[in-house]
């Protein structure tokens, strides 16, 4: 298994994450980690950042499909690059102080 991560703007509405959650619980993926910042500048607009195991490419893809079809979200990423993973984690922590 690899670790793939995704990007989300989402509006700061009540039931985003839950509804999210379900899609990953729905297709039976295990969470590595999950981090949400709320964006300085724009207070109705959060930054959802999920470290995903993957078994299957093809998979990932239509579960980021999936996460786009939702109607709080603005913007889905998919980031396939090991480091930007890291670097997108220490940078949520940084801004969570």
């Amino acid at each position: 298994m690899k670790k793939r991560m995704f990007t989300a703007l989402v509006h700061n509405q009540n039931g985003i994450l839950t509804r999210l959650m379900g899609i990953f619980t729905k297709h039976q993926y295990q969470i590595e980690s999950l981090a949400v910042a709320v964006y300085p500048e724009l207070k109705e607009v959060s930054k959802m950042s999920v470290v995903l195991e993957v078994e299957d490419d093809h998979r990932f893809l239509q579960l980021l499909k999936q996460v786009n079809k939702q109607i709080d979200v603005l913007y889905v990423s998919d980031s396939p690059d090991d480091h930007a993973i890291n670097r997108e984690l220490v940078y949520i922590k940084k801004l969570l102080i």
